[in-house]
């Protein structure tokens, strides 16, 4: 009986996961599971967060520099602004290689001991300014998780 229970128990938790966060304002969830959720607004600006594990010696400054690395020198991405976000982690915007529109990409990095959080936020420049406030409020959210 007892191995019912925490087989049960294990199941409740891992629904859970740890990407388990209301969408912010102007956004919706389309898909989530337990390392990925992923939001969506009317006007097809999304976002999306992703859950690993942290390994040892994986700093804030480690990791985005290496995104910051693999966007601009091998994906073509054009860094606007780097910034610092709180003492979990930094925030990339840049300019995203889409076709032969103007889009904005941004990504959060938080880095606690456990959990590394990557968050994007790919929109028009037209709209980027109505949704980077959601953006960093959904940043703020998960940097009290890790914190």
């Amino acid at each position: 009986m007892m191995k019912k229970y925490i087989f049960i128990l294990a199941i409740f938790a891992g629904a859970c996961g740890h990407v388990n966060f209301d969408p912010p304002k102007g956004f919706v969830e389309t898909q989530k599971s337990s390392t990925i959720l992923r939001l969506v607004a009317a006007d097809a600006s999304a976002i999306r967060v992703t859950h690993r594990e942290n390994k040892k010696n994986g700093s804030p400054s480690f990791w985005a520099t290496l995104m910051e690395r693999e966007l601009t020198e091998f994906k073509g991405y054009k860094l606007e602004k780097k910034t610092k976000f709180k003492s979990t982690g930094f925030v990339l915007e840049m300019r995203a290689p889409y076709k032969h529109k103007n889009f904005h990409y941004t990504v959060g990095i938080l880095a606690g001991d456990d959990d590394l959080y990557i968050v994007e936020l790919g929109c028009e420049n037209a709209v980027y300014a109505a949704h980077k406030k959601s953006f960093m409020s959904l940043l703020g959210k998960i940097h009290k998780e890790i914190d």
